[in-house]
């Protein structure tokens, strides 16, 4: 698909009356960004902090897009892409303009490389704070991108391992490693399977998804009720007083007030593993 035929896409969406979070009525218009010919607005809510496109894609728009798109771009330098957003810089240092060099390819393997190195040390050593990698660990990553961090933990820890993801390209990616269980595309699909009450997991991780689904405080809910008895959640996701990224990709851009409060609304506590000025926000959920 040329980058002609992406700018076709057209999301539909619909209007919030109120935060997704703590229920209030009252928001505060905070910017916006074009993309493929589409306007997407921002708005702050004032009582829990949380940061939310209003109005927002459809679920069946963002699961269209996931699925057919994301992976499909970015492998092929097509991504959104804003400068200015990150605070004290200057904008991203990237080679985004090159977009006709990129064969997709090498693109898939520039990717891997840096969720090999980037989120395996982000990620791990928050983990081993909480609870013992093992043989006997069940671990879920929702929108896990082409597996690679569940590889490495299963193969440095024998952890069983398994994925939630949507895009196509990285559901191929992931099947041909035949290392990662994918059990589910949507993040959505956590309600069934906590409904099921079949299998449950010692880690689930959201790192850089969390912001990217449509709902993310029933996502969450019933993630909780997807663990184990000593189960934890694990975010990382962008933090709103730092890195202010507004893309069509985030629908909510969270900050330790919102997430905090999110915890307290689901009775769980919140751990945060990241500090206040770091351009990624890290956070547990563990059940209290």
């Amino acid at each position: 698909m040329s980058e002609q035929d992406y700018k076709k896409v057209n999301f539909e969406f619909e209007a919030l009356d109120k935060c997704p979070f703590c229920e209030h009525g009252v928001m505060i218009s905070n910017g916006s960004i074009q993309w493929l010919e589409n306007d997407f607005w921002y708005v702050i809510c004032p009582n829990c902090g949380l940061k939310y496109m209003n109005p927002r894609p459809t679920t069946k728009s963002y699961r269209d897009f996931y699925k057919d798109l994301f992976w499909q771009q970015k492998v092929r330098n097509l991504g959104f892409h804003q400068t200015g957003q990150l605070w004290q810089s200057s904008g991203y240092k990237s080679d985004w303009s090159n977009s006709e060099e990129w064969d997709p390819a090498e693109g898939r393997e520039k990717f891997i490389n840096k969720h090999r190195k980037k989120r395996v040390d982000s990620i791990v050593p928050v983990l081993q704070q909480h609870l013992t990698l093992d043989k006997d660990k069940k671990i879920l990553e929702v929108g896990c991108g082409f597996g690679v961090t569940l590889q490495e933990i299963n193969k440095d820890y024998q952890c069983a391992v398994y994925a939630i993801e949507p895009s196509d390209e990285s559901r191929k990616t992931i099947e041909e490693a035949g290392v990662v269980d994918l059990i589910g595309r949507y993040a959505e699909e956590l309600e069934e399977m906590a409904k099921q009450g079949e299998q449950k997991f010692d880690v689930i991780i959201f790192s850089h998804a969390l912001e990217n689904t449509n709902d993310p405080a029933k996502v969450m809910k019933f993630a909780k009720q997807c663990l184990t008895k000593d189960g934890i959640i694990y975010i990382q996701t962008p933090n709103l007083f730092i890195i202010d990224q507004m893309n069509p990709y985030h629908p909510y851009i969270f900050a330790k007030q919102s997430l905090s409060f999110l915890a307290k609304k689901l009775d769980m506590e919140y751990v945060q593993a990241s500090k206040n000025i770091d351009q990624m926000l890290i956070a547990v959920y563990k059940k209290s």
